[in-house]
């Protein structure tokens, strides 16, 4: 990650990436909103050092395989246009109501809300979800427990 200072207390963040996740359209709609909440502690001074307390541009920079370095703002997705400055703000919005709906101690945790694939089975907590086990099936009656 990396912010690009520039006039007026601006900054653009970039974030080099080597793979293809997560893509713009993810990043866009807040599905991966890394960029974006980036952007929301850049406007409330968590990076005051750099001099710039509002986002420019959220983007990615891909260096690819073939030696290709290609950058890709994340403000557009189809005909959608949000500012960076929007995109933070709802991201932040977001995160804080998420923080909120997990500090109901009665709340379970999921270890995949929005899985991106089906039969993705290889998330951060999958294995602790037993999500392998539980995707396999079984021949067993329903509420058989070993």
């Amino acid at each position: 990650m990396e912010a690009i200072v520039l006039a007026g207390g601006k900054a653009d963040i970039i974030d080099y990436k080597t793979g293809s996740s997560p893509s713009k359209a993810q990043a866009h709609t807040l599905l991966a909103p890394q960029l974006a909440l980036e952007g929301a502690l850049l406007m409330q001074g968590a990076f005051q050092a750099i001099g710039a307390h509002q986002p420019a541009d959220l983007a990615y920079v891909r260096l690819k395989a073939n030696g290709n370095v290609d950058e890709e703002s994340i403000l557009t997705h189809r005909k959608a246009t949000r500012s960076a400055a929007d995109l933070s703000v709802d991201a932040w919005g977001r995160l804080e109501a998420l923080v909120r709906h997990y500090q109901d101690p009665d709340q379970g945790y999921l270890s995949r809300a929005l899985p991106f694939r089906e039969g993705e089975t290889d998330g951060d907590y999958d294995h602790l979800a037993r999500v392998l086990e539980w995707s396999a099936g079984g021949d067993g009656e329903p509420g058989d427990v070993d």
